[in-house]
């Protein structure tokens, strides 16, 4: 019971957050009115113990306890004034999320800026139970960090409310406040499992296969699930630790056509899938494909642009 209370407490303030706010534009900086300050758990312990040690004193007359009492209720004042002084003027900056695929992760780069004469500490973003790391960002500059919002399927993903927070110094007040942005991050189907072969060329029994032998390397792009081993770019994985596939472009190669009609047999999500896998395999060969859906046609092409306007058509299929 408690846990739900505290549940609906939360919801309850965060629409109330959002009528008084509205919905903010994609740069926006931290006025006073809107940033928010509470004891921690840490600092409610601090007060409680000052406000025990000034009983104590009235009690027994001490004037040494009076002393230091006075002497952390000023501290505890300080610190309260810092923490709510290093959210404020503080200007927050959407900056771009990279596509990702259903159910991957979409990362929302926010840059934080500064300034003012005087450094911020322990800058955190967080959404629902995740936060970032916190980042301290220098006067007068910036740092960017990311807001992790996992997606489930294809289309939009939003980040429509986030927090902002500080815990500096001392931990003993949380002052936060909620950012309503319309920040998108455009999510692809999730592709099939690899094994399904590319669709043949109309009118040829070529398989539309491609050998690498004489092939030239083009460049590198976001792996996925299902990918070819032996293309992916094992020394940049080992230099940055994110999976990279390699590409090629020469030699012999047949062009397809990807059909939502050829795969009558499954259903639409599926097919979505389905295309999605062979977009992605079909770039891999640096075959020229094109993709074909009800009320959408894209011409036969290469490269990565011809990959991201196929995956992006995908993604806004209408349901």
């Amino acid at each position: 019971m408690p846990a739900a209370a505290a549940q609906r407490l939360e919801r309850w303030a965060a629409r109330w957050a959002r009528r008084r706010q509205g919905v903010d534009p994609l740069a926006v900086v931290l006025k006073r009115r809107r940033i928010y300050i509470l004891p921690t758990a840490f600092g409610a312990t601090f007060g409680t113990m000052v406000f025990t040690m000034l009983l104590g004193s009235l009690n027994y007359g001490a004037s040494l306890g009076f002393a230091l009492t006075f002497l952390l209720a000023g501290l505890g004042l300080v610190v309260m004034h810092h923490c709510h002084n290093n959210l404020l003027g503080a200007r927050l900056k959407f900056v771009g999320a990279a596509p990702v695929f259903a159910q991957q992760v979409a990362e929302f780069r926010i840059a934080v800026e500064n300034e003012s004469a005087t450094r911020r500490y322990e800058i955190e973003l967080a959404y629902e139970r995740h936060s970032s790391a916190p980042v301290d960002v220098p006067a007068g500059g910036s740092e960017t960090t990311r807001v992790a919002v996992p997606t489930r399927r294809r289309g939009w993903a939003t980040l429509d409310r986030f927090a902002v927070q500080t815990r500096h110094p001392g931990r003993l007040f949380r002052a936060w406040t909620w950012v309503h942005m319309d920040a998108r991050c455009l999510v692809y189907p999730r592709p099939a499992p690899p094994g399904r072969p590319l669709p043949q060329s109309s009118g040829t029994g070529a398989t539309g296969r491609q050998t690498h032998g004489d092939s030239d390397f083009t460049g590198l792009r976001s792996a996925v699930p299902g990918d070819p081993p032996q293309h992916i770019a094992w020394k940049a994985y080992a230099r940055s630790e994110v999976l990279l596939l390699k590409q090629f472009a020469g030699g012999d190669s047949e062009p397809c056509m990807l059909d939502w009609d050829s795969l009558p047999e499954l259903d639409g999500e599926t097919r979505l899938s389905q295309l999605t896998r062979w977009c992605l395999d079909a770039a891999a060969e640096s075959r020229p494909f094109g993709l074909r859906l009800p009320g959408c046609t894209l011409a036969l092409g290469t490269g990565e642009a011809q990959l991201r306007a196929c995956l992006e058509a995908l993604a806004l299929y209408p349901a």
